[in-house]
C-alpha cells in the first residue's frame, strides 16, 4: 500500500513540474494567497478586534459574522461568474488581495477612533475574504480543466494537501509578526499589502498565456 501511495504521489508531483509546469504554477499562486489571507484573517481579525481595539466578544463575534458572509457570497458570485471570467482576471483578483489589505493598515495610522478603525478593519477584511473565496474556486476550477480525467484525483488530492499545508504555516508567522509589531501593526498588513499586489500584478503575463494557450 506504501509503495502505491508512493508511486501515485511521484507520477503527480512528475506531471506537474513536467508536463503541465502552468498548473504547478496556479497551485503555487493559489497557496500563496491562501497564506497571506488566511494568516491574516484567522491570527490577525481577534488580536486587532480583541487586544489591539479593546472591543468585546461581541464585536468580534459581529465581525466573524460579516467574514463568514463574505464567504458565502464570494462562493455565490463564483458560481455565477464561472462563464464569464476570463483566466488574466486572476491576476487581478490576486491584486485586489493586497489592496485590500492596505486600508486596513493605513486606518491604523490615522488619529480616529476605535470605532472606525473596527469598521475599515472590518470592511477590509471581508473584502478579502470574498476575493479569496472566489480566486480559489476559479483556480481550482481551473485545475481540473487542465488535468486529465485518469491524474484528476490524485492532482486534486495533491492540491487539497499543499493548499491546506500553508493555512497553519501562514498563521504561525502571522502570530509572530502580529505579537512583534503589537503596536504597529501597519507594519504587518501594509507591507503584507504591496507584496500581494505586485505578486498579484507580475503574474498578469502568466494568466494571459494560459488564457492563449486554453
Amino acid at each position: 500500500m506504501l509503495q502505491i501511495v508512493k508511486q501515485d504521489f511521484l507520477s503527480s508531483v512528475q506531471y506537474l513540474s513536467k508536463e503541465q509546469a502552468a498548473i504547478s504554477k496556479m497551485l503555487l499562486l493559489t497557496a500563496f494567497a491562501r497564506f497571506f489571507v488566511m494568516g491574516i484573517t484567522i491570527v490577525g481579525l481577534p488580536f486587532l478586534v480583541r487586544a489591539h481595539l479593546g472591543f468585546n466578544a461581541k464585536y468580534y463575534g459581529a465581525a466573524e459574522s460579516a467574514l463568514a458572509a463574505a464567504t458565502i457570497l464570494g462562493s455565490i458570485a463564483a458560481g455565477i461568474l464561472a462563464e464569464k471570467l476570463k483566466i488574466h482576471t486572476l491576476s487581478f483578483l490576486l491584486a485586489a488581495l493586497g489592496i485590500f489589505m492596505i486600508p486596513a493598515g493605513i486606518v491604523f495610522l490615522l488619529p480616529v477612533n476605535a470605532m472606525i478603525k473596527y469598521g475599515v478593519t472590518v470592511v477590509s477584511f471581508c473584502g478579502m475574504q470574498a476575493v479569496i473565496s472566489i480566486f480559489s474556486i476559479f483556480a481550482v476550477s481551473l485545475i481540473q480543466q487542465r488535468t486529465p480525467n485518469h491524474f484528476i484525483g490524485k492532482v486534486m488530492a495533491y492540491t487539497a494537501t499543499v493548499t491546506l499545508c500553508v493555512q497553519p504555516l501562514g498563521q504561525t508567522v502571522y502570530g509572530f509578526l502580529f505579537d512583534r509589531f503589537h503596536s504597529a501593526v501597519y507594519f504587518v498588513l501594509i507591507p503584507t499589502g504591496i507584496i500581494v499586489c505586485i505578486v498579484g500584478l507580475s503574474a498578469t503575463r502568466f494568466f494571459r498565456n494560459m488564457e492563449v494557450c486554453e
